[in-house]
């Protein structure tokens, strides 16, 4: 039988590394002889991906923008189709915004409509919808004890497509094991950890230099470079109080990543949604979350500045 090559591409983060490992596990059991090719995406590749070729010859595309021609394509982002107006196929594209992780879309479909479910990844499904909802307290974050979290976390720092794909790598092999508690967190992670836990102190003291709080419309705004990524939680820790956070960050492959957040602590009834307000410039997320990926710093001052100027005034709307 000659083998099968098997592309998947995932988001870029603990979610979709999670839908990729458990895919992969879906599809070595599936087929005897196959090959698994792993592909990190982000938005920056938004612009361009439908005349992307994909690789393989079946291809999955996991919570990340519709691809025409993926054999298979699961996302929850409410922006996933970028656009797409044409017909899905109900056995191959599974979409659907409610879901608050790729990774438990992938966990119920897999079962519902392909009779399959592998209970030993359980518990990562279970911390990736946790993660990717930030359904934590921000104790659990600071603290940082559970080994999905110490992942997560090591995600700020030095995140490039050979650790992601090697991380995912270690998914589909130790499954739940890898973040059990009889075990000992991967040399690779651990070391990104250590420095990322080291580097918490310096990257707080330098957002609070940085952040600006603005009272009146609750909304923190600042600029740092990625490593602000280690302490994403900062803005909800010095300023309880606000709604929004709005910043840019500089990125290592010098591009620039505009972040527009609520406080997942303290959310009003009625928000904005910021992922259909990041998708008008490019980017894309969920209702309470968003991002945009830009090329130049003055151009991701002028989004931010947009951005800012339309959460006051409509949320100033909203309160009234």
């Amino acid at each position: 039988m000659k083998e099968k090559q098997v592309a998947i591409y995932f988001h870029r983060d603990f979610d979709g590394m999670v839908s990729a490992a458990l895919i992969a596990d879906y599809v070595k059991k599936k087929w005897s002889e196959v090959q698994l090719r792993l592909f990190p995406v982000g938005y920056s590749h938004k612009i361009n991906w439908r005349e992307i070729p994909l690789r393989g010859d079946v291809s999955f595309v996991l919570d990340y923008i519709f691809h025409p021609q993926a054999t298979y394509w699961f996302d929850h982002h409410q922006t996933g189709l970028n656009g797409y107006d044409g017909p899905l196929d109900p056995n191959r594209h599974f979409f659907n915004p409610e879901k608050t992780s790729c990774a438990l879309l992938i966990w119920e479909v897999l079962y519902n409509t392909f009779n399959y479910r592998n209970l030993n990844f359980q518990n990562l499904v279970k911390w990736a919808d946790k993660i990717d909802s930030a359904q934590f307290s921000l104790e659990e974050l600071i603290n940082c004890e559970e080994k999905a979290l110490k992942i997560h976390l090591s995600l700020g720092i030095e995140a490039d497509n050979a650790y992601l794909i090697e991380l995912t790598r270690l998914f589909i092999h130790y499954q739940d094991y890898l973040i059990s508690s009889q075990t000992h967190l991967p040399l690779i992670v651990w070391w990104r950890f250590e420095k990322a836990k080291k580097m918490r102190t310096e990257v707080m003291e330098e957002f609070k230099k940085k952040a600006i709080f603005d009272p009146e419309s609750k909304m923190v705004f600042f600029t740092m470079s990625q490593d602000f990524l280690i302490c994403r939680w900062a803005p909800y820790y010095f300023y309880p109080e606000c709604l929004y956070v709005v910043g840019i960050l500089f990125m290592r492959n010098g591009r620039y990543m505009i972040i527009v957040n609520t406080n997942p602590w303290r959310q009003s009834k009625q928000f904005i949604n910021l992922g259909a307000l990041c998708a008008s410039y490019g980017g894309g997320g969920h209702p309470r979350v968003g991002a945009i990926t830009v090329n130049t710093a003055s151009e991701a001052q002028s989004i931010s500045e947009k951005i800012i100027s339309f959460l006051k005034k409509n949320e100033s709307g909203v309160r009234s």
